[in-house]
């Protein structure tokens, strides 16, 4: 009978200890796109942690059309306060035309690069690789910062 509850409170210690939330270990995600259709499989960092919070910046996943690559930028937290470290910070100016979406979304533009930077969501929503134009992209979370 002791044994039996012993097990039992074992099994409870360990999915309480299974279920922590994932904020605990940080505020950024590990991502990996794969698109099937160009064999594009990749990782890409996104959000905060600590020092990044400090700072005054997050990173954020974005797709550059013309030269049909996935990267990351650095965003401030907040547009109205100081941004410290960071010397090519992206900052949002208006929104631009997706050619492989047909739609308008919000744009990103780097110093030095000319380029428009898209949010990757609006490709996940629609399911089309950023690379290729086809259709097929999936992403799953595989680690946190």
């Amino acid at each position: 009978m002791i044994a039996r509850i012993l097990r039992k409170a074992h099994l409870i210690a360990l999915l309480a200890f299974i279920s922590v939330p994932t904020t605990a270990f940080g505020d950024g995600e590990i991502l990996e796109f794969r698109c099937p259709s160009c064999g594009l499989k990749q990782r890409f960092a996104q959000g905060a942690n600590e020092d990044d919070i400090a700072r005054n910046v997050q990173t954020i996943i974005v797709v550059c059309e013309r030269s049909r690559q996935i990267r990351t930028i650095q965003i401030p937290l907040d547009p109205a306060e100081p941004v410290r470290g960071e010397p090519l910070l992206a900052r949002q100016y208006g929104s631009g035309r997706s050619e492989l979406l047909g739609i308008r979304l919000p744009r990103f533009l780097v110093p030095g690069n000319t380029c428009p930077l898209f949010p990757v969501t609006a490709y996940l929503e629609r399911n089309i690789c950023p690379v290729n134009g086809q259709p097929g992209i999936d992403y799953s979370v595989v680690g946190y910062f």
